[in-house]
């Protein structure tokens, strides 16, 4: 999609394709203005509501660690309209990308995992939003090891009206990280606790290589009988780390209501699980 004008008009050079997925085609590149950054040019047709109000929260989250906005607009070039967004290029790699690399993450790095995550979700509770898409694929990890939530296109903010048809039965999401309330659609079920599960959800295929509601299943429909189903097979391992798998496991229930309440009381429970395990080091 990108063509010699685009490049020419955001003095643009060593450009690299990193995926094409969604609404976005998203390139790394080295700006004149910016320095080495991440290019989202945004695909014909698309939710043009949805992604102004992924570009109005990112950038209204400035105490948080995620994607930074250098730059946003439309291009007109050649008779077409072109909306890009410029952001910072955060130096690591997708959460994917090092699971495949490393296999099974240790204990005391899924305990930091989500000590990071978790503080990025408070954040976001505060500020009434809600992340909806966090995955493996949405998370990057810094080169000194720390966890970054990138990618809300698929955001909710509570304070403003739901993009979302009321009437659809299915809501956005990533159907084999997602909690069956935000698959069903069930707007007023969705709140913090949505980002919990899907973090401890991630937590576990960390620890185990395995996301037990897409292990065995062929199709996407088998996933959501799983998931709705809400049966898992518990991790087990060293009775040291007992209470990070109670953590895990708790924050992974198909019940909303017997989840952690909110992100503040999940911070806390994680915080002293790790002043306990690694030190309280996030």
């Amino acid at each position: 999609m990108i063509t010699e004008a685009i490049v020419s008009a955001l003095e643009l050079s060593d450009i690299t394709l990193l995926k094409n997925a969604g609404q976005k085609i998203v390139y790394k590149a080295n700006s004149k203005k910016h320095g080495s950054i991440v290019l989202k040019l945004i695909k014909p047709n698309q939710d043009l509501e949805r992604i102004f109000r992924e570009i109005e929260i990112l950038k209204s989250l400035n105490n948080v660690q995620t994607s930074k906005i250098l730059e946003d607009g439309t291009l007109s070039l050649e008779n077409e309209e072109y909306l890009y967004i410029i952001e910072a290029f955060i130096e690591g790699e997708e959460l994917r990308a090092y699971m495949t690399r490393i296999g099974k993450i240790p204990f005391d790095e899924v305990c930091k995992f989500l000590q990071n995550m978790i503080e990025i979700i408070e954040v976001l509770e505060k500020n009434h939003l809600v992340h909806r898409d966090i995955k493996p694929e949405n998370i990057m990890r810094t080169n000194d090891g720390i966890y970054i939530l990138i990618d809300f296109g698929i955001a909710r903010d509570l304070s403003r009206t739901s993009i979302t048809d009321t009437a659809s039965t299915r809501g956005p999401a990533t159907v084999i990280y997602a909690p069956i309330e935000q698959i069903d659609n069930k707007k007023d079920e969705i709140d913090s606790r949505v980002d919990l599960y899907s973090v401890c959800l991630v937590a576990y295929e960390m620890l185990s290589e395995i996301n037990p509601f897409a292990e065995g299943c062929e199709n996407m429909m088998q996933a959501m009988r799983k998931i709705d189903q809400g049966n898992f097979s518990p991790l087990s391992s060293e009775s040291r780390y007992d209470d990070l798998l109670e953590f895990i496991h708790t924050n992974m229930n198909k019940y909303r209501t017997k989840r952690s309440p909110n992100a503040a009381e999940a911070k806390k429970w994680i915080d002293d699980i790790a002043d306990s395990l690694c030190g309280g080091n996030s």
